[in-house]
């Protein structure tokens, strides 16, 4: 069976990096269904670079008020006709080829709800900063703290967001990691591409580099709330230190290191190439 993926990216005022975001799945765009942006009212000429790719894939786009990250994925996912959803941050990317390899991991394997990839960290310029070869997710080891999903690499059924619920608007940082831990309450089975697929972009402004105050709060309503996953005890303690020495033990670790060594400072662009609309690529 085909697979069609809806992709959504919400944005505010991140035009320094949301040019290249679009161009990194526009660049893929028969690979998917529909592509969506939900613009919060960006004031820095984000609607200005939205519009200018408009009639160039993207589906559907508005910049108007949100109230936040979590709203903006929602509105876009209320509209998804796809059978798989992710949402692509406006400072991330998805690295050439990333997403027909993750319609052809579906088609050949119907039976899984969601996958995860490799990826790589990125500065404000697009340098490398590290790489991850990161294993496949598993709801039985999430409850031994064995988690580590990564949002920008994420994609997942449609049929198995509506069974979970929505994505919580309340929340702001670990909007994703509770959202994952919903999937794996529901039994969800997940698969895995070993390939680096996304760029996962660090940078001065971003939540995870900014919201200093807002993210230990947070962490600690994830405790709260989903203490089998989340919890500092002996068994989760014991769980993450089976999971360092597994990497270690498997050359993933290694190989990761090794990657970063070869590739830290370079551009992505010059690692997997550049991100080259099929207008450009004819000329």
């Amino acid at each position: 069976m085909s697979c069609k993926i809806t992709l959504v990216t919400p944005s505010f005022n991140q035009a320094r990096f949301l040019e290249e975001t679009i161009r990194s799945v526009l660049s893929q765009r028969e690979q998917i269904h529909e592509y969506f942006i939900l613009d919060g009212g960006s004031t820095d000429g984000s609607a200005d670079i939205i519009r200018r790719y408009a009639d160039r894939g993207i589906d559907y786009w508005v910049s108007e008020h949100d109230t936040g990250q979590a709203d903006a994925i929602h509105k876009g996912f209320s509209r998804a006709t796809g059978d798989v959803l992710a949402w692509l941050n406006s400072d991330d990317v998805y690295l050439p080829g990333a997403l027909a390899q993750v319609k052809a991991a579906f088609e050949q394997h119907p039976d899984w709800d969601a996958l995860t990839a490799w990826h790589v960290r990125m500065d404000a310029e697009s340098r490398l900063i590290s790489a991850h070869r990161i294993p496949r997710e598993d709801p039985k080891l999430a409850r031994w703290g064995m988690h580590h999903v990564n949002q920008q690499t994420c994609f997942f059924k449609r049929a198995l967001y509506e069974r979970v619920g929505p994505i919580d608007p309340k929340l702001h940082c670990v909007l994703d990691t509770e959202l994952w831990s919903r999937m794996f309450d529901a039994g969800s089975n997940w698969g895995h591409i070993p390939r680096y697929l996304a760029g996962f972009r660090q940078h001065p402004t971003a939540k995870g580099s900014s919201w200093t105050e807002l993210y230990p709060k947070e962490e600690q309503w994830m405790r709260e709330h989903y203490p089998h996953f989340n919890a500092d005890t002996p068994k989760h303690r014991l769980g993450v230190l089976a999971y360092r020495t597994t990497q270690i033990l498997t050359g993933r670790h290694l190989l990761a290191a090794a990657d970063a060594r070869r590739w830290r400072g370079k551009t992505l662009d010059v690692i997997f190439g550049p991100h080259r609309l099929p207008q450009e690529a004819l000329k």
